[in-house]
């Protein structure tokens, strides 16, 4: 008796990191309006000075980097995860097998 162990894929394997485009989409948005926060609190004090106005100018740049810097995290960690639930989806989809035959021998008639 014969065997033959495979692994047999039950659907096509998908793609699913398209699942964390919305999410980055919305990360570089929240970076874009942080920007745009920074220039315009830097466009309303430009014709102020003192040590106030240059403490809030630096404070606003400090908390702009510090999101940008954790959305960019943020978005390494989403495609990590999204390439973790590819794989467990995909993994699901297949399974081990093992198929038993018989060989026979048929003799020819001569």
């Amino acid at each position: 008796m014969g065997q033959l162990n495979m692994l047999y894929h039950f659907g096509p394997e998908q793609d699913f990191m398209y699942k964390a485009d919305t999410f980055i989409q919305q990360l570089e948005r929240m970076s874009d309006l942080d920007l745009e926060l920074l220039y315009f609190v830097r466009d309303q004090l430009k014709d102020s000075y003192g040590q106030i106005i240059d403490k809030t100018n630096e404070a606003i740049k400090q908390y702009q980097e510090n999101n940008l810097s954790i959305n960019y995290t943020f978005r390494d960690d989403m495609r990590y995860v999204a390439s973790l639930y590819t794989d467990m989806i995909n993994e699901m989809r297949a399974q081990d097998i093992t198929l038993y035959y018989d060989v026979i021998i048929r003799e020819q008639k001569r």
